[in-house]
């Protein structure tokens, strides 16, 4: 079975591996433009019971289950299994308080995108330019603890919330920090807390380990830059005192990495050349970064007495994309399906 024809099954028989309770659920295939790709996804509306949820799956990763095990009544029913798992566990609750238009001004918060990967996305989303990234902005729908639910706000939602570019940049400015509190790490700590955190090293290499966290001299630590929820957590670098206060700690300006949108790497300026960091950060991007994830492949500097951030390479690598050397299916392999609110597309 082709592609194609895998798409137009799952549209037409995913009611019945639903079954009894679905019969008024609707279900479509639609091109979605996500951050960074476009995909094709199986969306459900009129879930019983959750007339705000329309969760939406991308086909691409079901084909590729299928692909793996030729199966396709087992991916249907697993596929079923998640959408009626999502239906029973979305936050309703929280979602009837966030949608109230009246509260949104609370739950408006900023992520940053690659402006030249996302130039159909941001044909339609409210956003402002920062270097070779853009700010764009999300509605914080609720939370549960398979994660978080958030819609990009698109121009027919900034204009039905009567909200202009600067207002909702004001909002979010004030709302992200406090929503998503700005964390700097040592990555040696960081690297410390995965090995040791599950009890799987005994008293003495973690001793070992941390004497060797002592003698890896400033220029050469690496800092990781988020958020306490690891998510979105490179728009930290939109609040300049996190960097001033780490440029101070280091006696140094810094070079940023862009590992990811989750995530960026600080360093001191004495740790290498822009081009060979640049270099460093496109060929970790093409090989362990998701498509979904990726957010640049420059580097930035930070000047602490200037207290800006700029580009600082200009790598001939621009594109975060690597189709041209043979990446299959983009997207993200989630847990669960994202949620979309009917009132907010």
């Amino acid at each position: 079975m082709n592609y194609e024809e895998f798409k137009e099954r799952v549209q037409n028989e995913l009611k019945d591996y639903l079954g009894e309770g679905y019969e008024n659920t609707n279900i479509s295939v639609r091109e979605t433009v996500k951050v960074n790709r476009t995909v094709d996804q199986v969306c459900i509306a009129g879930l019983p019971g959750q007339e705000n949820a329309a969760p939406s799956i991308a086909i691409d990763k079901l084909y590729k289950s299928y692909q793996e095990s030729d199966d396709f009544e087992q991916v249907m029913k697993d596929l079923a299994d998640t959408v009626k798992e999502a239906a029973r566990s979305f936050p309703k609750d929280k979602v009837r308080d966030a949608l109230d238009f009246k509260n949104v001004d609370k739950h408006i918060f900023f992520t940053l995108v690659n402006t030249e990967q996302n130039k159909e996305l941001l044909d339609n989303v409210p956003h402002r330019d920062f270097e070779d990234l853009s700010v764009v902005y999300r509605w914080n729908i609720g939370g549960d603890k398979e994660g978080l639910y958030t819609n990009i706000i698109n121009n027919d939602l900034a204009e039905k919330l009567g909200k202009s570019e600067p207002e909702l940049f004001e909002m979010a400015k004030a709302n992200t920090q406090v929503m998503f509190p700005t964390t700097v790490k040592n990555m040696n700590e960081v690297i410390a807390d995965m090995m040791f955190g599950g009890g799987m090293f005994d008293e003495d290499m973690k001793a070992e380990f941390q004497q060797a966290m002592l003698d890896t001299p400033p220029e050469k630590t690496m800092y990781v830059i988020s958020n306490e929820a690891s998510i979105y957590g490179a728009s930290a670098l939109l609040y300049e005192e996190n960097l001033f206060e780490l440029s101070k700690e280091l006696d140094s300006d810094l070079y940023i990495l862009p590992s990811s949108v989750h995530e960026a790497i600080a360093i001191s300026d004495k740790f290498g050349t822009p081009e060979e960091l640049a270099e460093m950060v496109y060929e970790i991007n093409m090989e362990q970064v998701d498509i979904a994830d990726r957010l640049s492949n420059q580097v930035y500097h930070y000047d602490k007495d200037e207290r800006t951030l700029r580009l600082a390479s200009d790598s001939p690598h621009k594109s975060i994309s690597n189709h041209d050397i043979g990446e299959g299916f983009d997207g993200r392999d989630n847990s669960k399906p994202d949620n979309e609110i009917g009132k907010a597309r």
